[in-house]
């Protein structure tokens, strides 16, 4: 077993629109802690996987193919085994484009390709003989953000009852001069809100800190953290770093108590989907839900008269877009990739967009692998994947997020299909000599 790392610098200049928050109503001042490109290559025996890891808030689909593509164009890296992830920070560049914030910033864009190819060959030049080792350790730096309002629907708040990730999943190739861990564990990264105008991967990035002070090389997975918000919201640098330190500490303690593999094989795999939308009502009912409240913004935010007309406007775009293409017909399907890599007893899953904590367990529970990881904000950015029984609930993730990225919600069932194509990727894996 062979692995490598590469890591290459993507932190934009300070003074440009920062992702994540349509409140945030000024440009980055500075920096809190280095964006990066992380690369990881694998191999084992003829077969080679390289996983890269963005501290961005997501790619497009339209990106992440064409960076797919060019990885395994100049590497011989099959496409099906380059495998991206984004961190999902909310306080980086706009490398997607969010209604409200602004279009995708397409000289970073640009920059960004030089920058993923310079990581993804440093890893594959770095790689060298490594034991691989699985462990896990309490941790739990997110709380369900689902909060029950007296109306029966639901808020962005806390809700201590609801189900979040106690637990921080861990491989570990420990190598004779360097060793590399990559974890996974599922929360939002917005410790630093609306308020804070510093360049940041958030509570991870000081944990890489941590981590790379330790002597280890890292990349960092995010979890289905699509109703998981972080313990220290808006706590600003100060939460983060606290949090960030002790995500670390649970993944050194993961490191040391892992279990070795004596010959672990690797395989890869992925699958490209067309996710279809939700049934869509009809336009006029649609408008009038526009001149209701939204729960997109914070009470103390909304008392903006400039973020409330920024979301007027967000949501007046949207209206446009949605007509125009339901002139046409149906809506457009939603382009997405799902991918698995097994590693020995272990495996990574990559799922597209803010999927829901529930379906990563039940993605995982489909799998007989120990640990699974799952991954979400994989490959292309693509909104949220509630479960089906949040459309019921309401709330801002099913009635409200498809106005600022996308044209409408997926189709209640998308989770299970997601956890579905995972499963058929590993019973694939299982057929390959």
């Amino acid at each position: 077993m062979r692995a490598g790392f590469g890591k290459s610098d993507i932190t934009p200049a300070p003074g440009g629109v920062l992702n994540g928050f349509i409140a945030r109503l000024s440009p980055s001042r500075g920096v809190d802690t280095p964006l990066s490109a992380r690369a990881l290559c694998l191999e084992e025996g003829s077969k080679r996987a390289v996983i890269v890891g963005l501290d961005l808030l997501g790619l497009e689909p339209a990106t992440a193919d064409a960076l797919t593509a060019k990885i395994s164009h100049q590497t011989g890296i099959p496409e099906s085994n380059v495998i991206f992830a984004c961190t999902h920070t909310h306080s980086g560049p706009m490398s997607v484009p969010l209604r409200g914030l602004g279009r995708a910033d397409a000289a970073y864009l640009s920059n960004l390709e030089t920058q993923v190819m310079t990581a993804a060959r440093e890893a594959i030049r770095a790689c060298a003989p490594v034991e691989a080792a699985w462990g896990t350790w309490t941790a739990a730096v997110g709380i369900n953000r689902r909060q029950p309002i007296a109306d029966g629907s639901v808020m962005l708040g806390v809700n201590p009852d609801g189900p979040y990730d106690r637990q921080v999943r861990v491989l570990c190739l420990r190598g004779t001069n360097r060793s590399i861990v990559i974890f996974e564990h599922a929360s939002h990264p917005y410790c630093l809100g609306p308020n804070d105008l510093l360049i940041s991967a958030d509570f991870w990035g000081h944990a890489a800190a941590a981590l790379e002070e330790t002597g280890y090389d890292c990349l960092y997975l995010n979890g289905c953290a699509g109703n998981i918000s972080p313990r220290g919201a808006f706590g600003g640098p100060a939460a983060a770093r606290e949090e960030g330190r002790r995500l670390a500490q649970a993944v050194l303690q993961a490191a040391a108590a892992a279990r070795t593999e004596a010959a672990p094989a690797l395989a890869a795999a992925s699958r490209r989907l067309e996710l279809a939308c939700d049934t869509l009502p009809p336009l006029a009912e649609i408008a009038a839900q526009l001149d209701q409240p939204d729960r997109t913004v914070r009470q103390e935010d909304r008392s903006e008269s400039i973020v409330r007309a920024r979301l007027r406007q967000a949501w007046r775009e949207w209206l446009t877009d949605l007509t125009e293409a339901s002139s046409r017909g149906t809506l457009p399907p939603v382009p997405a990739r799902v991918s698995l890599l097994r590693l020995g007893r272990g495996a990574f899953v990559f799922l597209p967009g803010e999927v829901f904590f529930e379906i990563g367990e039940r993605t995982a529970a489909m799998l007989p692998a120990d640990p699974v990881a799952v991954a979400a904000y994989g490959h292309g950015y693509i909104g949220y994947v509630p479960t089906a029984e949040a459309y019921a609930e309401g709330g801002y993730e099913p009635n409200e997020s498809h106005r600022y990225v996308g044209l409408w919600r997926l189709h209640p069932d998308t989770g299970a299909r997601l956890s579905q194509t995972a499963r058929d990727l590993w019973l694939e894996l299982e057929d390959r000599p």
